[in-house]
């Protein structure tokens, strides 16, 4: 594909109709988001807490006053060895309208195709093998730096669903970028 326009509004939408089919149609981040009988209960625990919207590292995590003293941090850590602990991202209200999320989501992957559309232009032979591969190395870079070093520290269940991610519609990618010849 020589356009870069073109492109970008194919590739973006991939990525994008991807990403559907990956959260909701298979459903591949399903370990991420299960269901408990016992929502309504810890819903019901946190409102009554009056947190503030945010993540939090619920017993993982120390209060910012401990964290300068090391022996303190020492000791508060032995203390939470084998403990249980969770990730809570608390949010006060839910909204189903997803309208701008979708647009923002739709924004953000036609950047990303426009981007290695560039990319694989300024190869100096984008044979279809390159292709997949610089495209292959970019979702792979986003996979690393974000869900698989969540992962390091939090064990995110859905970390294979991610690295599908990473990899899937970037092959699409490679495949339909740029060829040989097809550069400016």
């Amino acid at each position: 594909m020589k356009n870069p326009i073109v492109y970008t509004l194919v590739g973006g939408l991939v990525l994008f109709f991807w990403q559907f089919l990956s959260f909701a149609g298979l459903n591949l981040h399903a370990d991420a988001q299960a269901y408990t009988p016992k929502q309504g209960q810890i819903l019901e625990c946190l409102a009554e807490m009056d947190l503030e919207p945010g993540m939090y590292a619920v017993g993982a995590n120390l209060p910012p006053e401990d964290m300068a003293d090391p022996d303190q941090r020492n000791a508060i850590n032995a203390e939470m060895e084998g403990k249980p602990w969770a990730v809570v991202h608390y949010h006060e209200a839910w909204s189903s309208d997803m309208g701008l999320n979708l647009i923002r989501s739709l924004i953000m992957n036609l950047i990303t195709a426009f981007l290695l559309f560039w990319m694989m232009r300024n190869l100096a032979n984008p044979t279809r093998n390159r292709r997949i591969m610089l495209a292959i190395a970019v979702g792979w870079v986003g996979f690393m730096f974000f869900p698989y070093s969540n992962f390091i520290w939090y064990k995110n269940p859905d970390i294979v669903a991610h690295m599908i991610d990473g990899t899937l519609p970037f092959v699409l990618l490679g495949l339909i970028g740029p060829k040989a010849g097809s550069q400016r």
